[in-house]
């Protein structure tokens, strides 16, 4: 008698968003994904419910995901590619981080650093669904279906104005936090992110 295996959170979001595909393209993608993030040696957790204004954040300790659930397949695929990238972005391209790193006092110089990042995030993301599509030999036609991008995804490029008034109120609350005696090092300190670390759940 064969032992029952408890799925992991990546295979229990993409058998539910990946409906209406066959089970050997819903494995082939769980596989793809485990095998990018265990050769990267990434850490990904999982977090059911979502703090307000993240699908996925990328922290000093680990790649969050939050309510795919509530995603489409290729958003979903493409939230896990632009969030390793920010950790690329980190610790293997040496980026400063604009939260952390750069003066908060000069919010031009900070907010198009981390518009060019979240840029090279977006076209790195995009272009790994692509590959991932065509490593797994996904008909072009399922592809259109299955792995389309939200049209606010689509379209990223578009967003600076509203990327750049969200960061303006991160910005404003982290600088509070430090002139209040709080600690910040790190995005995971502050408190949309920080009430939620006891929730994380294992990705993979």
């Amino acid at each position: 008698m064969l032992e029952h295996q408890t799925q992991s959170n990546l295979e229990k979001v993409v058998t539910y968003l990946g409906q209406g595909l066959d089970s050997e393209t819903l494995y082939g993608i769980e596989d793809y994904i485990k095998s990018v993030i265990q050769d990267g040696g990434y850490t990904v957790k999982f977090l059911n419910s979502c703090f307000t204004g993240f699908a996925g954040v990328r922290t000093k300790k680990q790649v969050i995901i939050c309510s795919p659930q509530s995603m489409s397949l290729g958003d979903f695929i493409y939230t896990i590619f632009h969030e390793l990238r920010h950790e690329e972005q980190m610790t293997i391209l040496k980026m400063e981080n604009p939260l952390s790193d750069m003066d908060l006092e000069n919010f031009e110089k900070l907010s198009e650093h981390y518009w060019n990042m979240e840029m090279d995030a977006d076209k790195t993301a995009k272009e790994n669904v692509a590959k991932m599509v065509i490593d797994l030999k996904i008909p072009i036609e399922l592809a259109k279906k299955h792995f389309k991008l939200s049209p606010h995804i689509e379209n990223y490029q578009m967003a600076s104005n509203m990327i750049k008034s969200h960061l303006k109120g991160l910005v404003t609350d982290i600088t509070k936090m430090k002139k209040d005696g709080l600690e910040y090092s790190d995005i995971q300190d502050h408190p949309i992110v920080k009430k939620h670390l006891d929730k994380l759940e294992n990705f993979i």
